[in-house]
């Protein structure tokens, strides 16, 4: 979704291509269009954790203004990428909450 003004916003339901290769898309499809969020399940729980550290490190590369993990990221990526973004940034999603973008 294109917000006015903010950027691209890039939902993902469970990201089984990894988060980082939806971005990596969404930014080629979007040249020069800014990527404001990445929204959904980022599918890091599990047998995926190992890739935790490298996803954090590679979510850096898109200056996000907001990271809202969802279902499937699991709590270990949750941690870190707060530990990572801060919490001004890392917005855990839940069902039934509201977001302004």
């Amino acid at each position: 979704m294109h917000v006015r003004d903010k950027g691209l916003v890039v939902f993902s339901a469970c990201s089984h291509a990894g988060i980082v290769n939806v971005l990596t898309h969404a930014r080629a499809c979007f040249p020069g269009v800014k990527l404001h969020a990445a929204m959904g399940g980022f599918h890091l729980s599990g047998p995926t954790e190992a890739i935790i550290p490298e996803t954090v490190r590679d979510l850096h590369g898109f200056s996000l203004d907001l990271i809202l993990p969802a279902h499937c990221t699991g709590w270990r990526a949750v941690n870190a990428l707060v530990g990572a973004f801060g919490e001004a940034v890392l917005v855990p999603a839940a069902v039934g909450k509201l977001f302004s973008l």
